[in-house]
């Protein structure tokens, strides 16, 4: 016998159903007007039907329990070592001002005797993984170019030795990116940059600001021209709040007028977080994921319009790569921190290129699971999203996705952009 899955979505259509997601799987499928009759009678399901129902996923065994494969996929991704991923903060300092910005922008740069540490740990790390990946990080990275270049080349260099591949990823304002500057990143093996604009000229240049007052947008959608010239893949972050909500059509005419295309580039629009800072910036903040979300799915609409892809709608192992014990975020002064968006140090590296000192907030990202919280356990969307963001729930913002409000449209969305027959 079989039952219908606690993760399926019935998008309905003149009181019908007539497409079934299911979250745990992934599978879409559309119902013509036989099939949606024999959906609501499932005791009458055709045998073919029913095969074919539980091979995507729709159905399930009687006896199976759909959490406990849940938390199976997500004990098989934590004791993955395939691979070892490591963000670097190089400095602290930064040349820009942002309003909403949580980081602590102090003139402290990575030293060389921190830097001897850290290579020291990866070099281990690559002995013991057949992949490791950098990201690039800061404040902003490329006040420390020759920094980043020579320890690059250190660790291609250790990695070539030891058999390892070896992957890069910068996250940058774009400011300091010339023509020349994208060769140089694209010549030590970076693949990937990460640049935020948020909104058009008039949203960005009033958010993203020099130290001296100034705009920013010019020279950084220049940037994002010279990175896709150079052959690396854009990834465009827009930090959306309710001042720059309805100037994101404008900044994608932009990027398409500078080369940006859905071929070489992602559009990656998020949610504006209050990380605690007090700045007037964060007064036009959404108050909830729920609130932004309404607003995302319209945004999502116009990012499709031009073409660019939508976030997957596919299942995942865990929810943040900062929660695995393989992925660390490394300090300017040796520590490790919760993550990318957190300075909490949860651990600190040895002179002889050990992690050590854990935690008790190490224990507590490193081994939560998808189940901790009773209200993921019964949740339509956990298995695209795997519990929240430890980060969020830590300074005591929701960790929820905004998919989950808007889970039928986004659906929706996604199948007319890949032509899906609706």
């Amino acid at each position: 016998m079989a039952k219908w899955s606690q993760y399926n979505v019935y998008i309905k259509k003149d009181n019908a159903c007539f497409m079934l997601f299911n979250t745990r799987t992934g599978a879409l499928i559309r119902l013509d007007s036989n099939r949606q009759k024999q959906i609501s009678q499932p005791s009458k399901l055709p045998h073919e039907f029913m095969q074919f129902l539980l091979k995507q996923g729709f159905l399930i065994g009687d006896n199976v329990d759909e959490l406990e494969l849940i938390v199976n996929t997500h004990k098989l991704a934590r004791r993955n070592t395939d691979s070892f991923a490591a963000t670097i903060e190089l400095t602290e300092a930064c040349n820009f001002k942002c309003l909403y910005c949580y980081q602590r922008h102090t003139p402290n740069h990575m030293n060389n005797h921190v830097h001897d540490k850290v290579i020291l740990f990866l070099s281990k790390k690559m002995k013991k993984v057949g992949h490791l990946h950098i990201n690039w990080f800061g404040g902003e990275p490329l006040l420390q170019l020759k920094k980043l270049k020579h320890m690059s080349r250190q660790l291609k260099t250790e990695a070539d030795n030891c058999g390892c591949a070896f992957s890069q990823f910068i996250t940058t304002n774009g400011f300091m990116i010339t023509r020349l500057v994208a060769k140089e990143l694209s010549e030590i093996g970076i693949k990937n940059v990460q640049i935020t604009l948020d909104g058009d000229k008039k949203s960005h240049d009033r958010l993203r600001v020099l130290a001296s007052g100034a705009g920013t947008y010019k020279k950084v959608l220049s940037a994002c021209k010279y990175v896709v010239e150079s052959g690396m893949e854009l990834l465009i972050r827009i930090n959306v709040n309710k001042w720059n909500v309805n100037h994101i059509n404008g900044l994608l005419l932009d990027l398409v007028s500078n080369g940006v295309s859905p071929t070489n580039a992602v559009i990656h629009a998020t949610r504006a977080v209050n990380h605690g800072n007090s700045s007037d910036a964060m007064s036009t903040a959404f108050y909830s994921t729920k609130e932004f979300a309404k607003a995302w799915i319209e945004i999502l609409e116009t990012i499709s319009k031009h073409g660019f892809n939508l976030p997957t709608l596919a299942p995942i192992a865990y929810n943040c790569p900062f929660d695995l014990e393989q992925t660390v975020m490394i300090g300017y002064d040796d520590s490790i921190r919760h993550c990318s968006s957190s300075d909490k140090i949860i651990a600190d590296l040895t002179e002889a290129g050990d992690d050590t000192n854990h935690r008790n907030l190490y224990h507590v990202v490193k081994e939560r699971t998808p189940l901790d919280d009773p209200q993921c356990r019964k949740c339509l969307y956990l298995p695209m999203c795997m519990g929240g963001c430890s980060y969020l729930e830590e300074i005591g913002e929701e960790k929820c996705m905004p998919e989950k409000y808007i889970l039928p449209q986004l659906v929706l969305l996604t199948a007319r952009q890949a032509n899906f027959k609706l």
